[in-house]
């Protein structure tokens, strides 16, 4: 309990929370709309990337609040700037682009879900073909320099999937998560 009301103060000093909904803020200030998204992308607001640098910075704060606490992005703008159709805009552009990578997050997973079951299955194959084979062959060099190949074969195989369930895919699962609370963050407009 400590521990956890001490980690909240520490995210206290760094970002600002939502009094109302117990958020974290993470907040940006821009002179205008367009800072938002990447300058090099002709495509209309709705499907243009957001600015390497922003998604950067916003990945980083989401990465460091845990994900047990709800998250709200705040952007600061020239009181000048208002305008209602840009900032719906802006909005939707935001929402688009992590829904555009939450997709690309789920194709990779669903990758690494095939590659699983791939090299489980040539596992097992390796191993299995190996040893029926070595108690109904006769073992001479090349025989038996084969058989060991495709033992040794069938370990790395397995290897390589537990490697990929445990280690690359929990990365890949936990940047799902911190970007679907981005998705699910709300987008508020302060104009001073």
């Amino acid at each position: 309990m400590f521990i956890v009301k001490k980690k909240r103060n520490y995210l206290r000093q760094i970002y600002k929370e939502n009094k109302d909904t117990g958020a974290f803020i993470i907040e940006v200030s821009l002179d205008d709309y367009n800072e938002v998204f990447n300058g090099w992308d002709p495509s209309p607001i709705k499907r243009r990337d957001l600015d390497p640098d922003l998604l950067t910075f916003i990945d980083q704060c989401a990465f460091d609040i845990p994900s047990k606490y709800s998250l709200e992005l705040l952007f600061y703008m020239p009181r000048q700037q208002y305008n209602t159709k840009k900032e719906k805009l802006t909005r939707i552009g935001i929402k688009n682009n992590f829904k555009f990578t939450l997709h690309f997050i789920r194709k990779e997973l669903a990758n690494y879900r095939k590659k699983i079951l791939l090299y489980i299955i040539l596992s097992f194959t390796f191993l299995i073909s190996s040893y029926l084979t070595q108690k109904n062959v006769t073992l001479d060099l090349i025989t038996s320099t084969l058989l060991e190949g495709m033992f040794i074969g069938g370990w790395v195989f397995l290897w390589e999937a537990f490697s990929l369930f445990f280690f690359s895919s929990q990365e890949t699962y936990v940047k799902l998560r911190r970007y679907t609370r981005l998705l699910d963050a709300p987008i508020v407009f302060n104009y001073e």
